[in-house]
């Protein structure tokens, strides 16, 4: 009995296809009419109000470039210099707890806010070289648990008795 080769298709082996741009992908063709953004049904949302270069004027100032060590006890020391505040609020990674590098403070007076953010913005804190600016942000983020909570088992071992 005559070899046979493994490969049931009956297609040559080797076919040369052409390299120009336009038989590369068919993806792009379909995608010309399409937004280049996400669709997804969250992503309608807009979280900032204004421009980084010419923030509107706030009570919430936004501090940036800080350490990952800054803590809010020190913000808050540092900041209520220029009037009383309401929050502090260093930003953490949901996973790790630690600092994201950035915090908002929100004073109860805008012209406290004006006056920080005037004195403040290009100081050194904690060794770092900040930026304090007021705050872009519309409202404050909804809060993530930070870990996947999926379907729910009914005990930890799952399910299974012992």
């Amino acid at each position: 009995m005559p070899s046979r080769s493994r490969s049931r298709s009956r297609s040559p082996a080797y076919v040369r296809r052409s390299r120009s741009p336009k038989s590369r992908s068919r993806s792009h063709e379909r995608s010309k009419g399409r937004r280049d953004h996400s669709r997804s049904p969250m992503s309608n949302r807009r979280r900032h109000d204004g421009n980084r270069e010419a923030p509107t004027v706030s009570k919430c100032v936004g501090v940036f470039g800080l350490s990952l060590y800054t803590t809010e006890r020190e913000l808050d020391k540092e900041f209520r210099k220029f009037g009383p505040l309401e929050k502090v609020q260093v930003v953490l990674d949901g996973h790790s707890g630690r600092s994201r590098g950035f915090a908002f403070i929100y004073y109860e007076t805008v012209e406290d806010a004006t006056e920080a953010r005037e004195a403040m913005n290009g100081n050194e804190l904690d060794g770092r070289k900040i930026r304090v600016d007021f705050s872009i942000t519309k409202r404050a983020h909804t809060p993530t648990p930070g870990m996947y909570m999926g379907r729910p088992t009914s005990s930890r071992d799952g399910g299974r008795e012992r």
